[in-house]
């Protein structure tokens, strides 16, 4: 037997469900992409904003007289405890501790490295003495070159510092008490914050697919419902009506294609009911036409016929019952002779319908 095809409740789930990973797989990337590159530009306006506030808040004179400490490699324990140091120091503390940052400070360039550190908001092991020096990359040495040049802010990419690790950086001027720029304040943050932000991002784009899944399958078997199932129930009713049965399709929603060949099989069902009916009612008109044809060949004229002596039946025309009738005479007038008491009650027995019984005269 010829295989019935695929159904197209599968063909429509074979058809959506790819398109409806892929969606939710490009959406998930966008959307992940998307947060990502917001969270990075977030945190590049937050140390920034943080790098230019600290630089506005350090007192000039005092940074001045540290910048000087740290240039002839002042005792670092000393001038760390002086006011000039701690005042400035104590709020940069505070401003990393409230923004969660890694590393807040000040620096200089020069020194037999890149840079020398003067004021920094590390407590601990991490903590960089005044006066200590550094190596920078080079993308963050032009960087800072450029902010004590001109004033411009610089924001680094995420990079990796031998001592520092994985850091995001970002520097604003530091001016001296006759306004020239002299330093630049640093603000940094180590990549496992941006890892943070990164995961929970992750995790938002993670939920953001599944639920364009759920709401594509949602979506594809609303679809499903409203065109694949009442193209099998039409298609159900066509198989009843092409084996016989004269119900109409039975109504439901469905789509306006659907609907209008329902209206056509309906059309055809009452057509073919008409048609049965024409062709069973023909059929039987020419049974009946040639059964009587036969049956009249067979009786033969409808003469009269004698029952007893001086008894005749005779018909009263010429069509198929009075032949029938005739016949039954016939039939009844040989029982009569074969049977004399029989015979004597034939007024009792003798019925006619289509003809009429004479006595003759004897």
């Amino acid at each position: 037997m010829r295989a019935d095809g695929i159904p197209i409740k599968s063909l429509l789930w074979r058809t959506f469900t790819p398109a409806i990973v892929i969606l939710a797989v490009v959406l998930g990337a966008l959307v992940y992409n998307r947060l990502y590159d917001t969270i990075l530009d977030g945190f590049s306006r937050k140390l920034i904003a943080t790098s230019a506030l600290t630089g506005a808040l350090i007192d000039p004179a005092d940074h001045d007289f540290l910048i000087r400490a740290a240039q002839v490699r002042a005792p670092a324990e000393s001038v760390e405890a002086m006011p000039q140091y701690l005042r400035n120091v104590e709020p940069m503390r505070q401003i990393r501790k409230d923004l969660g940052l890694t590393y807040l400070y000040s620096q200089v360039l020069g020194g037999t490295k890149d840079v020398i550190y003067v004021l920094d908001s590390t407590v601990g092991e991490e903590h960089s003495n005044i006066g200590a020096e550094d190596e920078l990359t080079a993308e963050t040495r032009i960087g800072l070159g450029r902010t004590t040049r001109d004033g411009t802010p610089y924001v680094s990419p995420i990079e990796f510092q031998e001592q520092w690790g994985l850091l995001k950086t970002a520097a604003a001027p530091i001016r001296s008490r006759t306004g020239k720029i002299v330093a630049t304040a640093g603000a940094d943050v180590n990549i496992s914050v941006i890892e943070v932000a990164t995961q929970n991002a992750l995790f938002a784009s993670a939920l953001i697919g599944v639920a364009s899944l759920i709401a594509s399958a949602i979506v594809t078997w609303l679809i499903v419902r409203w065109v694949a199932l009442p193209i099998e129930g039409l298609k159900a009713d066509a198989l009843r009506i092409a084996a016989g049965d004269r119900a109409p399709p039975t109504q439901t929603a469905s789509p306006r294609e659907v609907s209008r060949l329902r209206g056509a099989l309906a059309d055809l069902a009452v057509h073919l009911v008409a048609s049965m009916r024409s062709a069973w009612t023909d059929t039987l008109g020419r049974d009946r036409a040639r059964n009587v044809e036969l049956l009249s060949g067979v009786l033969g004229a409808a003469g009269p016929v004698t029952l007893v002596e001086g008894v005749v039946w005779e018909a009263s025309d010429d069509g198929l019952e009075a032949r029938l009738e005739r016949r039954a005479m016939t039939l009844l007038a040989e029982r009569f002779a074969a049977d004399t008491t029989l015979a004597k009650a034939w007024r009792d027995l003798v019925r006619p319908v289509h003809g009429t019984v004479r006595e003759t005269a004897a």
